[in-house]
């Protein structure tokens, strides 16, 4: 039953996959490379198994791996942004535009020639 029921959730790859080898292991049950590698990615979070799925994959390793990747680029794409959205860099460039702004007087005539 537990088997079923195994997710990445807040794990991070290598975590989910010790358990669910570790699950396997201990009910000493013995499945196809093919099975194993459906399970793993059906149980992994939906924004990296959606990207993993794009990808051909020749044996569980190499998929284990490609998740760990995807995981690692997604992890960066998410600090990035948050770091960008923390409002330094808005306050900053409001600061500097009302700082740099010119203002002309109101007699001031745009010369057409």
């Amino acid at each position: 039953m537990k088997l079923q029921w195994i997710q990445q959730g807040k794990k991070s790859v290598d975590d989910y996959f010790k358990e669910l080898e570790t699950t396997l292991t201990k009910i000493d049950m013995h499945e196809s490379e093919e099975s194993k590698m459906a399970r793993f990615v059906s149980g992994l979070r939906r924004e990296i198994q959606d990207v993993v799925e794009l990808y051909a994959y020749s044996s569980l390793e190499k998929l284990v791996h490609l998740a760990i990747k995807v995981e690692s680029q997604l992890s960066k794409k998410t600090h990035l942004k948050n770091s960008h959205n923390d409002g330094y860099y808005l306050s900053f460039w409001k600061k500097k535009k009302k700082s740099s702004s010119k203002t002309f007087p109101s007699n001031f005539v745009k010369d057409t020639t």
